[in-house]
């Protein structure tokens, strides 16, 4: 069991100087003290990977070899050889080793990657980012492996380089995140981009309740926000998520309080103020509505099934 305190961890980049959020790249925490194939020293992660906690930031995490487990969300993905997993801003995880990890872990702001790449599509529109239909794995052949491989070490290089060209950088990352997503519709049969995505405004709503779920609660904040009408923006959400707005807008206050019931010792009534629901019985009622379960039953069930 995890010592539980009031709140989850929250990691952010460190401050820099620069006037464009920095991209940072790290190795495992168990990984080798050196990589045989860069001459070049990069850091272990800082953070304590194996405890749950979250980011104000975007992550890939490039697994060459290793097994064990990646939590995310409530949802356990086994890590056995080469993949790509993928972590958005506000998400739980947490890595449990069972042998020794070799790759890297690329941590960047949405700031960076925009600023370098302004004509790619956006992040929320790649389909291991996209909120309503996230695939935060992807399992790679040895061919792909070694591709991936030489755009980090290439990366790895230029950013461990005293006079680092950031926009060199920036283009890497971009093309990264082209050729998984490129991969992932190949593996999944989808429709090339951008036949594919979300149309501009279902994706605007999208990014707008990941960022502002706690506090805006109504549609009509959000239709207000985006220049159009409520029942516009319902009808757009509904077409193209395959969900009301508001329940979309719901699954994510709710996913939010699972995340404090399971992971802090935050009472029921405590996690309804956070959330900005501050009618216990209103929280309560609609929990239950949603799980089956009452808040205080659904910490003790997947307290007791999962960790």
């Amino acid at each position: 069991m995890f010592a539980m305190c009031n709140t989850i961890p929250v990691h952010s980049l460190p401050k820099t100087t620069d006037q464009v959020p920095a991209l940072k790249i790290y190795r495992f925490k168990n990984s080798s003290t050196a990589q045989k194939e860069s001459p070049l020293s990069l850091p272990i992660t800082p953070l304590p990977t194996n405890t749950p906690h979250r980011h104000t930031y975007y992550e890939i995490l490039f697994i060459e070899e290793g097994q064990g487990f990646h939590e995310i969300d409530f949802r356990s993905y086994p890590v056995q050889g080469a993949g790509m997993h993928f972590l958005t801003p506000g998400q739980v995880h947490l890595l449990t080793f069972s042998t020794s990890f070799q790759g890297y872990i690329v941590a960047f702001s949405e700031d960076f990657y925009t600023f370098y790449n302004p004509v790619n599509p956006s992040l929320s529109s790649l389909p291991f980012f996209q909120p309503q239909r996230r695939q935060p794995v992807l399992t790679i052949s040895e061919p792909e492996k070694k591709y991936f491989h030489n755009i980090l070490e290439n990366m790895v290089s230029d950013h461990l380089h005293a006079g680092a060209d950031q926009t060199m950088i920036g283009k890497y990352l971009g093309i990264l995140l082209q050729k998984c997503s490129s991969l992932v519709r190949e593996k999944d049969n989808l429709p090339e981009s951008p036949v594919h995505t979300v149309p501009e405004l279902a994706g605007r709503f999208q990014e707008m309740v990941e960022k502002n779920f706690r506090q805006m609660h109504e549609v009509q904040q959000y239709a207000q926000a985006l220049s159009v009408s409520p029942d516009y923006l319902g009808k757009m959400v509904r077409k193209h998520l395959g969900i009301s707005s508001q329940e979309y807008i719901l699954d994510k206050l709710l996913l939010e309080a699972k995340r404090l019931l399971v992971f802090t010792s935050l009472s029921s009534k405590e996690i309804g103020y956070h959330i900005h629901l501050e009618d216990p019985s209103y929280f309560s009622r609609i929990f239950k509505k949603k799980t089956g379960l009452t808040p205080n039953e659904y910490r003790d069930h997947v307290r007791k099934s999962t960790i």
